[in-house]
């Protein structure tokens, strides 16, 4: 096998993992979809039916059997090992299908999910779900809250160990801080791609736009950690490998965007929390992976600042005062979906 046919193997299992099978899952379960409970009157009036997040679950499962497939191989060619081929496929090449956090991802969508279908609308925004503990009362909203935040506190803890450790951080404090930025990193970034669901396809422009920065921030962090070890392997990283990685990284990220994209802006069916929780866990986290403390701690008071404003602010009349914004929200929708003043509906965590 060759480096170029390595290549070409990294590319079509981020294809076929990361598009195809959440693709094909999503058309063969979207009938069963309509015909559920699930069907709810979206903000024109519309039937849409709930559920278009689970194909978050679908892209994690098929992501976690790719990589599986990938270390069989690999396991059954031990006699090519320390090769260029082996060391390609077991690199950064495939690394877009190891990435993506498997339990997290899946944990948010099914938070999302029970917030989705046994939610009220009885308690609202952060300050609704903590005064309704402080009550003795669990709402989905505050079961979501704790359960995300507290898997985000795990791989907040993953990450900041592994980034403490190649930053040659050692001391508790700073460990502790950064334990602390990563997990809000996450939990607010779920939080936050939620209050973008409130028009069709606008949770997933949202996503598409920070996913990709925060993809290639993870890459090039991870080439960076590779570049040295391949060194001494006597293997040298080329321009093409960052190119074919970058590529593999941004399918595997936009597959599940691509699978639900005409169903979401179509109207046919809606994110929910399941999905736009689910993304924005998995930038939280691409995003911890990638950041030292100081740019982390950084994008962590903005998360903060955006979640707490939103309690006040309706960030779709900002979308629709300023017009390059209101463009790109109406991209691709069915026709124009202006909202009558006074009945703007109000984002809630």
């Amino acid at each position: 096998m060759t480096p170029m046919l390595a290549r070409v193997i990294a590319v079509a299992a981020a294809v076929v993992a990361g598009w195809l099978v959440p693709a094909l899952a999503m058309r063969a379960l979207a009938p069963s979809l309509e015909s559920s409970p699930l069907v709810i009157t979206n903000f024109r009036g519309r039937k849409v039916f709930l559920g278009l997040g689970l194909v978050w679950a679908v892209w994690a499962v098929a992501l976690l059997v790719a990589s599986a497939v990938f270390d069989v191989a690999l396991l059954l060619g031990e006699a090519s090992y320390g090769s260029i081929e082996s060391m390609l496929l077991d690199g950064p090449l495939t690394m877009p299908l190891y990435a993506v956090p498997i339990i997290l991802t899946v944990a948010a969508m099914l938070f999302g999910l029970a917030d989705d279908v046994f939610g009220t609308s009885a308690d609202k925004g952060f300050r609704g779900h903590l005064r309704a503990l402080a009550q003795g009362r669990l709402s989905t909203g505050g079961l979501k809250l704790l359960g995300i935040g507290s898997v985000a506190a795990v791989y907040g803890w993953r990450t900041a160990a592994q980034g403490a450790e190649a930053a040659g951080v050692s001391h508790t404090w700073v460990l502790a801080g950064w334990w602390v930025a990563a997990t809000f990193v996450i939990a607010l970034s779920a939080n936050l791609l939620n209050l973008t669901d409130l028009r069709p396809g606008r949770a997933l422009k949202t996503y598409s736009v920070l996913a990709l920065a925060a993809g290639a921030l993870f890459v090039f962090d991870v080439i960076g950690q590779y570049e040295s070890y391949a060194l001494e392997m006597g293997v040298t990283w080329t321009a093409t490998d960052t190119a074919v990685t970058l590529a593999c990284m941004a399918i595997v990220l936009l597959g599940p965007v691509a699978a639900v994209w005409r169903m979401d802006l179509g109207e046919r069916g809606m994110l929910g929390d399941a999905g736009s929780n689910a993304m924005g866990a998995v930038i939280g986290y691409l995003l911890a992976g990638a950041l030292d403390l100081p740019w982390l701690s950084a994008v962590a008071v903005v998360l903060l600042a955006l979640n707490v404003l939103s309690e006040r602010l309706s960030f779709s009349r900002v979308i629709e005062s300023i017009p390059p914004l209101r463009y790109l929200d109406r991209v691709g929708r069915l026709e124009s979906d202006a909202i009558p003043e006074g009945s703007e509906p109000r984002e809630d965590a």
